[in-house]
C-alpha cells in the first residue's frame, strides 16, 4: 500500500489528470444525454494536462526509439504514417487521428517505462471505471423496471435507427448505463475484469470476489455477444486442463463468435432480404437461410472501395452515405486504412501481431485467466469494432506487448484458484 501512496505525493498532478481523462471517458455520452455542450473539452484539457505530466516517460521512450531505430522501426512508421495522414486529413479527420496518436503513444510510453506505480494506478483507473458502468448497468435495469426516464437504458440509438429490425428479436432494450450502448459498457467492464486479479493494491486485491460477482452479473444485464465469448473462454481456460484441448476450444470459440457476428441464420420467409441486419442471401439448407450481415457486408464493401483508391487515406464521406444506417467500417484495420492508409494499418497490425506474439504464452501461463481471456476476447472483437480511439482498448492491448519476459505474477495469484 506504501508504494500507492508514494506516487499520490509524488506525482499529483499525473494521477489527478489520468482519473479525470479516464472517468471523462467513460461518462462522456453521459454528460452529453444531461445537456453538456461540448464535454470534449474537459477530455482535450485533461489530456493535455496528462501529456505534460507523462513528460519522463516520453523523454524516455523517444530517446530509446532514437538509439535503438532499427529495434524500434515499426513505432517510427507508426510515426511518420500518422504524421503523414494528419496532413493528408488536416481539413475532416484530423481530430481522429490526433485521438489515435494520443492515445497510442502515451500509453505506451508509460508502459515502457516499466513504473510498477503507474502501472498499478492505470490498473486500478480500469477497475474503477468497470465499477462505475457496472453500477449505471443496473441504475439502466431499475430505470427501465420502475421509472419512466431513460438516462441509462434506451431502445433507440442516436444514429437514429430503432431495433425494430435487430435479427432475431422484435425490439432490443439497451442497459448501457453512463455509456453510448451495450457493447461499448461491455468493453469497459471485461478490461476492468481483466486487470481484477493484476492489481496489487491491498484495497482492491480484498474486494476482487465482490468486483468479479458485479462485473460478471452487469455483463449478463447487458447481453453483448462479446460477454457470451469472454466468459466462454473463461469457463473453457477455468475447467480444461489439457493444453491442447484448452487452445482448439478456445479456436473453435472464436471462429463460432466471428462467424456468428457476420453470418445471420434465419427461417425462409422471416426477414426481408436488404434490410440493415439481412443484406443479402449466401445460401440454404432445407428451410433455413445463411444471410451476410450488415458487418458482413461492409467488409465487402470497403474491401472494394479501398481497392478502388489502391489503399491509399482517402475521404470516403460520399461512399458512406450510400451503406445506409451504419457506415462505419466496424473493423480496426480498415479504420486504420481510411485514416492513414495501407502503410499506417501495415505497420500498427504488424507491430501488434509480433508483440502480443512475443507474450502471449508468459501471459498464457504466468498472469490471470481473466486477463488472458479479457485480451482474446477484446482483439477478436477488433474484427468488428472501430477500436483505435478506444482508451480501453490500447491500454489491455499496449499492457500485455510491454510486460517483462522475466515478469511473474506469482504473488498475486487468487486464492480461489482462478489461475492455471
Amino acid at each position: 500500500m506504501v508504494k500507492q501512496v508514494n506516487i499520490f505525493k509524488s506525482r499529483p498532478i499525473l494521477v489527478g489528470s489520468l482519473t479525470l481523462f479516464v472517468l471523462l471517458t467513460c461518462s462522456h455520452h453521459f454528460l452529453v444525454n444531461l445537456g453538456f455542450s461540448n464535454p470534449m473539452y474537459l477530455r482535450i484539457l485533461a489530456g493535455l494536462i496528462l501529456l505534460f505530466s507523462l513528460a519522463k516517460e516520453i523523454k524516455t521512450f523517444l530517446l530509446d526509439v532514437l538509439e535503438e531505430p532499427r529495434k524500434n522501426f515499426l513505432i517510427l512508421c507508426i510515426l511518420f504514417f500518422s504524421i503523414a495522414a494528419l496532413i493528408f486529413h488536416r481539413e475532416n479527420l484530423w481530430k481522429e487521428i490526433l485521438l489515435f496518436s494520443f492515445l497510442f503513444f502515451s500509453i505506451y510510453s508509460a508502459f515502457t517505462n516499466q513504473d510498477n506505480d503507474l502501472n498499478n494506478l492505470i490498473a486500478n483507473l480500469m477497475i474503477c471505471s468497470g465499477v462505475v458502468v457496472s453500477i449505471s448497468v443496473f441504475f439502466g435495469l431499475y430505470e427501465y423496471l420502475f421509472l419512466s426516464s431513460n438516462l441509462f437504458h434506451h431502445t433507440i440509438d442516436s444514429t437514429g435507427y430503432d431495433y425494430n429490425d435487430y435479427p432475431y428479436l422484435t425490439e432490443r432494450v439497451s442497459f448501457s448505463g453512463l455509456d453510448f450502448n451495450y457493447n461499448f459498457s461491455s468493453y469497459t467492464i471485461i478490461v476492468a475484469q481483466s486487470f481484477l486479479f493484476i492489481s496489487t493494491t491491498d484495497f482492491i486485491k480484498n474486494l476482487r470476489t465482490v468486483l468479479t460477482v458485479l462485473f460478471l452479473l452487469s455483463l449478463l444485464v447487458l447481453g453483448a455477444k462479446i460477454a457470451v465469448l469472454f466468459i466462454s473462454l473463461v469457463v473453457c481456460n477455468y475447467f480444461i486442463k489439457d493444453k491442447i484441448k484448452r487452445n482448439l476450444l478456445n479456436i473453435i470459440l472464436i471462429g463460432l463468435y466471428l462467424f456468428a457476428s457476420h453470418i445471420v441464420i434465419a427461417f425462409q420467409d422471416s426477414y426481408e432480404i436488404g434490410s440493415i441486419h439481412y443484406r443479402e442471401l449466401l445460401f440454404s439448407i432445407g428451410g433455413i437461410d445463411f444471410i451476410l450481415g450488415n458487418y458482413g457486408f461492409l467488409k465487402v464493401a470497403y474491401f472494394i472501395e479501398f481497392k478502388n483508391n489502391f489503399f491509399l487515406p482517402v475521404d470516403l464521406g460520399e461512399f458512406q452515405q450510400t451503406l445506409n444506417r451504419i457506415s462505419d467500417p466496424h473493423f480496426s484495420i480498415y479504420t486504420l486504412i481510411y485514416l492513414g492508409g495501407f502503410p499506417l494499418a501495415a505497420s500498427v497490425l504488424v507491430f501488434l501481431v509480433k508483440g502480443v506474439y512475443k507474450n502471449i504464452r508468459i501471459i498464457q501461463e504466468r498472469y490471470p485467466n481473466f486477463y488472458f481471456c479479457g485480451l482474446i476476447a477484446i482483439i477478436t472483437e477488433t474484427f468488428v469494432w472501430d477500436a483505435i480511439n478506444s482508451l480501453f482498448f490500447w491500454v489491455i492491448i499496449l499492457y500485455a506487448l510491454t510486460i517483462s519476459k522475466n515478469s511473474y505474477l506469482s504473488n498475486n495469484k487468487p486464492s480461489t484458484s482462478i489461475n492455471n
